[in-house]
């Protein structure tokens, strides 16, 4: 699979798909979003959001990207990983998606 390219000079939302059951979406979740082969530290997580992909129904944890926010790499080009953190009472899951590339 081609690894996705984002302009530097765009801000949207980049989305991790999420499998777990149907409670899912009431959990806190954070995202980072980080040099390819950086691993994230406590202060690299900021809130993100659930959403459901309107492509295929799968629940998906979003985060803003691009100038203007927490993870601006307008300056940094390069890839990219995006992680999830979702808290549970019992667990906490993190978990590392697909790589992008800003241009």
């Amino acid at each position: 699979m081609a690894i996705e390219s984002w302009p530097r000079e765009t801000r949207e939302y980049l989305s991790v798909v999420v499998e777990g059951d149907s409670g899912l979406s009431a959990l806190p979740v954070q995202m980072a979003v980080l040099a390819y082969g950086v691993r994230p530290t406590s202060g690299d997580w900021q809130t993100a959001e659930w959403d459901v992909d309107e492509m295929d129904g799968a629940v998906v944890a979003k985060v803003k990207i691009g100038p203007g926010t927490a993870f601006d790499f307008s300056a940094a080009p390069g890839p990219k990983v995006p992680w999830v953190k979702v808290t549970a009472s019992e667990e906490l899951s993190v978990l590392e998606g697909e790589p992008i590339r800003v241009t």
